[in-house]
């Protein structure tokens, strides 16, 4: 799995660094140099649509979390998600933050209990800085490096079968730090595509994070556009008897707001 997110996210970089490069060759007419902009910050609030898999664990109990795109709203009871841009020059700040509280109930293969009922509750944030290593007429590329946060609250109910009920609750903060990169490739005035990728943990924390978002977007208005795309997130930490190793793929649909 580590091995094809490196390869997707590989290709994808190779295939908008070749869309760029060409740009870029293409003569364009000159220009008067424009005077400093100053800041730029836009807001993008999103819904994120995942599945839910992996391992989770307190205390010597684990379960397999497998909650379907088909089970979200069953599954879902709360989320909230959103991102930052602040955007000088070459410079941006980002932040991107969500929450979720996902419970559901599974029968367990385990013949020592019953059902397990389990509870996540999941906060990430995501500050980074991103330089711009590339802009043509046609598009951009930056690079990005940050942390992203972690906050989870595990909670796992196992109904008792031979072995009594189990009763068991956690929660863990970490952070993990990641570096990435970003970019935007125009089809049209109005139409364009855009990807991001990133990696990180390296055994500070977590064993490993990453992330891979393609998608496309479209330029209602000069300062809105509305964007929608695939996103794959996963993590795999596992410290001091607290074990949450899951990846999270879904539908992300929002629009983006320069203020």
């Amino acid at each position: 799995m580590l091995r094809m997110i490196r390869v997707i996210s590989c290709s994808a970089l190779l295939l908008l660094l070749c869309s760029l490069v060409q740009a870029q060759s293409d003569p364009a007419p000159a220009s008067q140099p424009s005077p400093d902009p100053g800041w730029e910050v836009s807001v993008a609030p999103y819904f994120f649509l995942p599945s839910l898999d992996g391992t989770v664990g307190l205390v010597g109990e684990t379960a397999e979390v497998n909650a379907r795109f088909r089970d979200l709203f069953r599954n879902l009871d709360f989320a909230i998600m959103g991102q930052v841009e602040a955007r000088k020059g070459n410079w941006s700040i980002l932040g991107d933050g969500m929450y979720m509280s996902l419970s559901g109930k599974r029968v367990t293969p385990n013949p020592l209990f019953g059902d397990i009922d389990v509870e996540v509750k999941e906060t990430i944030l995501e500050p980074s800085v991103a330089y711009r290593v590339l802009k043509t007429e046609k598009g951009s590329l930056d690079v990005l490096g940050g942390f992203r946060f972690w906050h989870v609250k595990t909670h796992l109910t196992f109904q008792p079968r031979i072995r009594p009920l189990v009763d068991v609750e956690a929660s863990r903060n970490w952070a993990d730090p990641i570096v990435g990169a970003r970019g935007t490739v125009k089809l049209s005035p109005r139409v364009f595509v855009l990807g991001r990728f990133d990696i990180g943990g390296f055994g500070a924390e977590s064993d490993f994070t990453g992330q891979v978002f393609g998608g496309a977007g479209f330029q209602v208005k000069p300062r809105v556009a509305l964007i929608g795309g695939y996103r794959y997130l996963r993590v795999d930490y596992s410290k001091d008897g607290f074990i949450f190793k899951t990846a999270m793929s879904g539908i992300m649909l929002g629009a983006k707001f320069k203020l």
